[in-house]
C-alpha cells in the first residue's frame, strides 16, 4: 500500500498536523482501514476511495483508534497532494464527500505547484455542556478559575469547547487522558477544545489546544474541525467582527504551539453582525515522505 505522509496548516516539515493520505484506497474495507490507521499512528489517516470524477473527491478518515467523519488537517493534507501530483488543479472549486456530507471546496494557487484548500466546515448545533465543568477542569490538569466566564462552554457535536483566559494556563495543561476519556465517552464526546483569546501573534484571532482521548489520541496538534465552528462561536458573540450589512471576515487560529509543532488555520466566516451563516477552514500543507506501507 502507497502511503503518504503530510504534514497539514504549515510549510515547515516536522511543525503542522501530520496526516497519512492513501491515494488509491478502492477495495479496502473498513478493518483494513482501521488497521493501516493504528499503525501510520498520526492522528487521522485519510483515504481516497476513487479517482476523482466530476470534480467530486471522496474521502474516509480514520484516525488511530475509530473512524471519525471529517477530519479538516487531513482533508487539506490529501488535496495539497492532489493538487502536488496533478490530479487537482489549482485554482479551481471541487466537491467533497464524505461520512459528514457534501463540503464545497476550493484550491487557491499560492505557488507553483503548491496550493491553499478552503473547505465549508461542517457546523453542528450548539448545546449546554453534559459534564461538569469543575470535573473537565480537573482532569484537564487545570482549575475553573482559568476559564473565562465571559464565553459559554458548548459542545458541538462530539466536541467539547471551553474558553480560557490565559495563553500560559492553557499551555500548561496535562491532561489525565484514560479518566477524561471515561467522562466523556457515555456522552458522546470525543475530546475537549480549549482555547484562549491571548495569541501569540497579534494578528491572530485565538489559541488553541485540542484533547481527543476517545478517538485514542492523547493531544491533536492542530484541529481544523474545530476551527470553523470556533469561527462561528466567536462571531454569534461579536469577538469576530462581521459587516452589519452582511459580508466576511477572515482570522486565524494558532495551535500546536505548546507541542513543539505550530500550525496556523485560516478562517472565513459569512453572515451578518452577530449572525454567522457560513465558516470556511483554509491551510496549506507540505508533503514530508511516501512509500509502501506494509500492514
Amino acid at each position: 500500500m502507497q502511503l503518504t505522509i503530510v504534514d497539514a496548516f504549515t510549510k515547515t516539515p516536522g511543525e503542522g498536523n501530520r496526516a497519512g493520505v492513501v491515494l488509491d484506497a478502492a477495495g479496502l474495507d473498513a478493518e483494513a482501514m482501521q488497521r493501516i490507521a493504528a499503525v501510520v499512528g498520526a492522528s487521522e489517516t485519510a483515504f481516497l476511495m476513487a479517482p476523482p470524477t466530476d470534480g467530486v473527491v471522496r474521502l474516509r478518515y480514520f484516525a488511530p483508534a475509530v473512524e471519525i467523519p471529517f477530519c479538516g488537517h487531513a482533508t487539506v493534507a490529501t488535496l495539497h497532494l492532489m493538487a502536488e501530483r496533478g490530479m487537482l488543479k489549482a485554482p479551481g472549486t471541487y466537491r467533497l464527500e464524505c461520512a459528514m456530507g457534501t463540503l464545497d471546496v476550493e484550491l487557491e494557487l499560492v505557488e507553483p505547484r503548491g496550493a491553499r484548500a478552503w473547505i465549508v466546515s461542517p457546523v453542528l448545533p450548539w448545546k449546554e455542556s453534559p459534564v461538569p465543568l469543575e470535573t473537565v477542569m480537573r482532569l484537564l490538569g487545570g482549575t475553573v478559575e482559568m476559564v473565562d466566564t465571559s464565553l459559554p462552554v458548548l459542545r458541538t457535536g462530539y466536541r467539547l469547547v471551553v474558553p480560557m483566559l490565559r495563553r500560559e494556563d492553557v499551555w500548561n495543561l496535562s491532561p489525565h487522558a484514560r479518566a477524561l476519556a471515561e467522562l466523556l465517552r457515555p456522552h458522546g464526546l470525543n475530546g475537549v477544545y480549549v482555547f484562549t483569546r491571548e495569541t501569540k501573534d497579534a494578528s491572530s484571532m485565538a489559541h488553541s489546544r485540542y484533547f481527543p482521548p476517545v478517538i485514542g489520541v492523547v493531544e491533536d496538534p492542530v484541529t481544523g474541525a474545530a476551527a470553523g465552528p470556533l469561527g462561528m462561536y466567536l462571531a454569534t458573540r461579536g469577538v469576530l467582527a462581521l459587516p452589519e450589512e452582511g459580508g466576511k471576515a477572515r482570522a486565524r487560529i494558532e495551535q500546536g504551539d505548546a507541542m513543539g509543532k505550530p500550525g496556523r488555520i485560516d478562517v472565513e466566516v459569512t453572515g451578518k453582525a452577530g449572525a454567522p451563516e457560513r465558516a470556511r477552514i483554509g491551510g496549506v500543507a507540505v508533503t514530508v515522505l511516501e512509500g509502501p506501507l506494509r500492514v
